[in-house]
């Protein structure tokens, strides 16, 4: 958990990164303010003329954090007014949606500044739903394996027949059209086409497999 106190002067906006189905924390997020009060944009110039050619490398700045392990990032010293944050992933960045979040800082009080807390959720690319035998819905397939055509991409069901196939290839713009495979032993392969933008996971994608 992000050690800190709300109270803490120096911290202006802290807040968590979390994978949308899992819910698990997200490590090397890169969050950044893409819009700001005018003080602080000024503050920015100051220090783009102070490093040069190596502000736009730098992956920690004034204006842009990167999640740690456990997914915590905040930033310090903001002047009050509204922010507008970024939220992405750089190395899955063909696999998640880009997110914005609003963020109002305030003015200090009593000397110290309230931290402005924001939860985010960044959503994968997927599929997920449940794998029933044709024969007998009510009987669940487990170790069934579905995956996508011409792609490593692929997933396991569980004892309840139920799979998450995330964090798939995605276009930053249009659909990605893809074959979906089911197979399991004593069962006969289906496959279906299926059409995903990203940052989009699609709930109930249910199969039922005739047995051989």
């Amino acid at each position: 958990m992000l050690e800190l106190s709300i109270f803490n002067q120096q911290i202006a906006i802290a807040g968590q990164v979390l994978q949308g189905e899992t819910e698990k924390p997200i490590s090397g997020a890169i969050i950044e303010i893409i819009e700001m009060p005018e003080k602080f944009r000024d503050i920015l110039s100051l220090k783009v003329l102070q490093y040069g050619s190596q502000w736009e490398k730098m992956s920690e700045r004034p204006d842009r954090k990167m999640t740690s392990i456990d997914g915590y990032f905040y930033f310090t010293n903001l002047p009050a007014g509204e922010y507008i944050l970024e939220v992405s992933l750089p190395k899955s960045q063909t696999r998640y949606h880009k997110v914005t979040t609003t963020a109002k800082v305030s003015a200090p009080v009593n000397g110290k500044q309230p931290t402005a807390m924001a939860e985010i959720v960044l959503t994968p690319t997927g599929i997920k739903g449940i794998i029933t035998d044709a024969n007998d819905p009510k009987k669940f397939i487990a170790n069934a394996k579905i995956y996508i055509s011409d792609s490593g991409e692929s997933a396991i069901s569980d004892q309840k027949g139920k799979y998450l196939l995330i964090e798939l290839e995605s276009p930053a713009s249009g659909q990605r059209i893809m074959t979906v495979i089911v197979s399991a032993t004593g069962y006969q392969q289906v496959s279906q086409s299926l059409k995903i933008q990203r940052g989009q996971v699609i709930s109930s994608q249910n199969f039922a497999l005739p047995s051989k």
